[in-house]
């Protein structure tokens, strides 16, 4: 059986760990409306086929950090050419993070006080509702 040596695993497994952020897996695998059992296969590199691309584009459109459709796109194998034609082809929704980079600064700087705050509290043990 032919193996497809431009799946990686480990790459994705890796990517999908700095998308996730500081959500658990399962809040993660819920927020992309994934089965939390096919996001630990993902996330463990226990899943032998690469992720199809509607999947793949759910985990983009919720990632947190720098991780967008291409690097997972690229990691599980799957070669998107020209990237912003293939966003505008495949109806990518913008993401949390495109809409906050899409913000004035004055707005942004706003957001990351508040996210700052929300950190502090964590740290305290206060929770968050």
């Amino acid at each position: 059986m032919a193996e497809n040596n431009r799946w990686n695993k480990k790459i994705f497994a890796m990517l999908l760990t700095e998308a996730k952020g500081v959500r658990s897996w399962r809040q993660f695998a819920a927020d992309c409306d994934i089965s939390y059992v096919q996001m630990r296969k993902l996330a463990l590199g226990t899943q032998e086929n690469p992720p199809r691309p509607k999947l793949i584009r759910k985990v983009a459109s919720h990632a947190f950090g720098e991780i967008d459709l291409e690097d997972l796109m690229f990691a599980a194998g799957i070669h998107t050419g020209d990237s912003m034609a293939f966003r505008e082809n495949t109806q990518m929704p913008e993401s949390p993070i495109d809409k906050y980079r899409s913000l004035p600064l004055k707005e942004r700087k706003i957001i990351d006080k508040f996210i700052e705050f929300l950190a502090e509290e964590i740290k305290k043990g206060n929770t968050i509702v």
